[in-house]
């Protein structure tokens, strides 16, 4: 599933010179300097808030938030779980 709030929260949060339209799913966003170390955290508050979900502590590993498709990914399972 596609889930456009998160693009534009990348978007408007750590890519302010990309348009969210052009975020792909596999751009790694941490090799490219997207998103950092506070950038995850940042990441991960607006996952829980937007998307009503849980992380818990063994998903704060930076490398599990690389990509919009990873992050896509993890949302869809979270969203399943809950159901």
């Amino acid at each position: 599933m596609s889930y456009p709030a998160l693009r534009t929260f990348i978007a408007e949060e750590f890519a302010v010179d990309i348009p969210a339209e052009q975020l792909t799913d596999d751009l790694d966003l941490i090799d490219t300097g997207i998103v950092d170390s506070l950038g995850v955290l940042k990441l991960i508050a607006f996952l829980e808030g937007e998307y009503d979900m849980t992380i818990s502590p063994d998903e704060l590993d930076a490398d599990l938030y690389r990509t919009i498709g990873q992050i896509e990914t993890m949302i869809d399972a979270k969203q399943v779980v809950a159901a």
